[in-house]
């Protein structure tokens, strides 16, 4: 008669390490394995939503939850304007919108003596949330929108202020090209220089109030809107009901507009982010195949070199089941020491990554200049559930072979 915990006292007996012994190195290269692969797969996951947290943000902080416009113009650049009228304005009270602010784009180059750089320069009205670039200001301030008479000032990237080699308080020429007026000039002041990190917003964007853009149109020139919704909405949901309510509009009132989420606003942006998440299964899965082949191979040795000890157990009348169980805890122990060793590395990588951004990325391939890594303790939770479960499962196969042991192997190492 054995005690209740005599699986898990022989299974802890098994875990003492012997110099020499075949089945402790191999135990010690396992539990190496695991932790390397665990601390894959948790840096794997954390990176990924990183990714997809530091680009939301962004994109959503640069533009809105959802843009209206007219069609022709797809958010970004148009020289079609947004029709105004009353019917317009009523659908923009819906309640689960909080925010909305008028805006005008015009593409221009930025010249200088021996400069010359392609934006988009976007009029925002005095109702723009501007908090976006002001946490991401290095030097100067955002444009002041409702000054009177109207100021002639701008904001631009880190990134096109070095190439066009001006600082805070210059002024800076830029050149339109109009259908009807052919080349127009315009001169404005230096207000701010922002950095965000994101590629497409560093490289090609640049802010004014919303009135200096108007008047290249020769007047009064709406674009369209960006809509910030309150907290819980989904955008996408709301941008599909606008669109309905938007295309009722136009057969009323005749006014063309359409309703874009940050989705249908950058679609190679989230297209690009569903690749990697592809990418980043394929990694979880062979990580996982890799800890699991180890910690199987680890579990080999020690039955084949622990036969006569399991031969001696079934001879005192231990069944096939307690002895799967030492193997299944032996496994475990395994698991467990390389979990925690896999945990502190993700930890520690993540919140050096996070910290210094020791790691950086070509902003031309990868949107940001630096890999981003977020805590994401629910998927890391799922993950080690998974890896868990995929172990025990995985496990029965060398702990199933131990139970083929009979007693009458003790006789062949007497």
């Amino acid at each position: 008669m054995y005690l209740v915990n005599t699986e898990f006292y022989i299974a802890q007996r098994l875990s003492k390490r012997e110099e020499g012994n075949k089945a402790g190195i191999m135990e010690r290269v396992a539990v190496v394995a695991t932790a390397v692969s665990i601390a894959v797969i948790l840096i794997t996951l954390s990176v990924v939503v990183g990714f997809k947290q530091t680009l939301r943000e962004l994109i959503s902080g640069a533009s809105a939850d959802v843009t209206i416009t007219a069609p022709q113009s797809h958010g970004i650049v148009s020289s079609v304007g947004l029709e105004e009228c009353e019917a317009l304005d009523s659908l923009l009270k819906d309640s689960r919108i909080v925010r909305k602010s008028r805006f005008t784009n015009k593409e221009g180059v930025l010249k200088s003596d021996d400069n010359i750089v392609g934006v988009l320069l976007k009029g925002v009205d005095s109702l723009y949330d501007s908090s976006f670039y002001e946490e991401r200001m290095l030097e100067g301030a955002f444009p002041n929108l409702s000054a009177e008479p109207r100021k002639k000032e701008i904001l631009l990237s880190e990134r096109v202020a070095q190439k066009m080699d001006i600082s805070v308080g210059d002024r800076v020429e830029m050149v339109f090209i109009d259908e009807r007026s052919g080349v127009l000039r315009d001169r404005f002041t230096l207000s701010g220089i922002y950095h965000t990190g994101v590629d497409f917003l560093d490289n090609s964007y640049a802010i004014t109030d919303m009135r200096n853009v108007a008047r290249l149109y020769g007047g009064d020139m709406l674009t369209g809107y960006d809509i910030w919704l309150d907290e819980g909405i989904d955008a996408e949901v709301f941008a599909e009901d606008m669109d309905n309510a938007l295309l009722e509009l136009y057969f009323t009132h005749g006014v063309l507009a359409e309703a874009f989420s940050m989705q249908r606003l950058f679609p190679h942006i989230f297209g690009w982010l569903a690749t990697h998440d592809v990418t980043a299964l394929a990694v979880v899965v062979i990580m996982l195949i890799v800890a699991l082949l180890n910690i199987t191979t680890s579990l080999l040795i020690i039955v084949m070199e622990r036969q006569r000890m399991i031969g001696v157990l079934r001879a005192l009348g231990m069944h096939r089941g307690a002895v799967i169980r030492i193997f299944l805890y032996r496994a475990l122990f395994i698991l467990g020491r390389g979990m925690v060793w896999g945990i502190a590395i993700a930890l520690t990588m993540i919140f050096v990554q996070h910290t210094w951004a020791i790691i950086p990325l070509p902003t031309e391939g990868y949107l940001l200049d630096a890999v981003p890594a977020a805590l994401c303790w629910g998927w890391w939770i799922l993950a080690i559930a998974g890896i868990v479960i995929a172990t025990v499962v995985f496990m029965l196969i060398p702990a199933t072979f131990s139970t083929r042991i009979s007693p009458s192997v003790i006789m062949r190492y007497e």
